[in-house]
């Protein structure tokens, strides 16, 4: 953290329709029959209700160094306060917010010694509304994230949220190269398989002494933009409640999420849209959503085509970018199953009452299916959306912050300090599993 002789710590966060058809469209002509099928019955409230009961401590902690004082400055009257300043106190007041349903609260200084101080709600937003009076001199990141892990691990059902600028570089110059490595140690502090770690980054103006990463002279600034970061630490299902429920300020701002896992999307086959063929839609298991299709004919000459429409509003808005940008994937199994285009029902055609439960489609095409895809042996293909690299973070990097003011946004090794935390969690390849993998039953009538 940022530090005014030393080095301080940067926050960063280094994270998806169609024409209106009838149920006589070509190739649906049995949907009518089937309708029941079509639209997904499950209720999403209810599960977050569950999961909510989960979350029993949200932790905040507040780098308030000197050199994080440029971005929480005294405002004379009528001035609006900086981005940091009104973002920070309107999370502050949400999470102060989630103590009216179950969940408890507790608010932290980041510090020199001991690293974090306890505070309250009231001393914590005055202080980032107020500016910082007498900063402290500053923690090395590390052993934030090391104190920060150890609190969280104390109690069950505990997220952390750390603001800061999220600068590092070691005390000795010599030994920048072990930047991603003292990340990815301090976050040994709590189990990989019970820590998921998601990074938002924002800008903000910054007046005042900027303590350069790589040590050397500090710079005054006045009025330059420069990053700062939230992270959000915790198990992976508690994080993507808080990162829903509570980062809504930060969703269009660049994101990363490490080990995040989400639960599949409710999906099913949406008859009376964009389809094309003899075919119709076929229940899943015990009655359900509709999660297969059965031709009644197909044609090398026309292939059958079929919509498949996602809920994906629980996913980070960056992922359902990536869903309608070309990056879902299909595996066609034993058959030729193509993927024709995807969109969000937002900027697609009209879309029918069957479909109005998803918020993405993808439009599918088959011609081909083995003679043995019966009721009882159906081929499976596989629709599954990768997570997405942090492209980002490379743009908001540099080797050399000492002359800041004419690089723009840039925080000291930034790409380091996120390829420890990936290392933490083995290496993962761009940045975690897949945000989901799901199946559709295809079958010849």
């Amino acid at each position: 953290m940022a530090s005014t002789s030393k080095l301080h710590l940067s926050f960063w966060a280094f994270g998806l329709a169609l024409l209106l058809s009838a149920c006589d469209v070509p190739g649906e002509k049995r949907a009518a029959s089937k309708a029941a099928a079509t639209t997904p019955t499950a209720s999403k409230n209810e599960e977050a209700t569950t999961k909510a009961t989960g979350l029993r401590q949200l932790n905040v902690f507040v780098d308030i160094s000197g050199g994080m004082q440029g971005f929480v400055r005294a405002n004379r009257p009528g001035d609006l306060g900086s981005e940091f300043q009104r973002t920070v106190t309107a999370l502050l007041s949400d999470v102060q917010g989630r103590t009216t349903q179950g969940t408890t609260a507790g608010y932290y200084f980041v510090k020199e010694a001991p690293v974090v101080q306890p505070t309250s709600y009231a001393e914590l937003s005055q202080t980032i509304s107020r500016g910082i009076e007498n900063p402290a001199t500053g923690t090395e990141m590390p052993d934030m994230l090391r104190e920060v892990l150890k609190l969280q691990t104390q109690k069950p059902g505990t997220v952390s949220i750390i603001v800061s600028d999220f600068i590092y570089g070691p005390k000795d110059p010599t030994q920048t190269w072990r930047v991603r490595t003292d990340v990815k140690d301090a976050l040994t502090t709590a189990n990989p398989a019970e820590l998921a770690v998601s990074v938002f980054a924002n800008t903000s103006e910054f007046r005042g002494n900027f303590y350069p990463g790589n040590r050397t002279k500090r710079q005054t600034l006045a009025g330059t933009k420069l990053p700062y970061y939230v992270w959000v630490l915790g198990p992976a299902p508690l994080v993507a409640q808080v990162n829903q429920q509570l980062m809504g300020r930060l969703d269009q701002q660049p994101q990363v999420h490490f080990n995040a896992k989400y639960e599949a999307p409710q999906y099913g086959v949406v008859t009376g849209y964009q389809g094309k063929g003899e075919w119709y839609a076929e229940p899943g298991p015990q009655g359900g959503k509709a999660t297969g299709v059965s031709f009644t004919s197909l044609s090398a000459k026309e292939p059958a085509q079929f919509v498949v429409g996602f809920d994906l509003k629980h996913l980070p808005l960056a992922a359902q970018k990536s869903f309608s940008g070309a990056q879902l994937r299909l595996e066609p199994g034993n058959t030729d199953a193509k993927l024709v285009r995807t969109w969000a029902a937002a900027g697609g055609p009209p879309v029918p009452a069957a479909g109005r439960a998803y918020t993405h489609f993808s439009q599918i095409s088959v011609s081909k299916l083995p003679s043995t895809a019966s009721r009882q042996k159906p081929q499976l293909l596989r629709l599954a959306l990768p997570p997405t690299a942090p492209t980002w973070a490379a743009t908001y990097s540099t080797t050399n912050d000492s002359n800041i003011a004419s690089q723009g946004p840039k925080t000291f090794l930034l790409t380091e300090v996120l390829a420890g935390v990936a290392e933490s969690f083995g290496s993962q390849s761009a940045t975690g599993p897949m945000l989901f993998d799901v199946p559709v039953a295809l079958r010849r009538d």
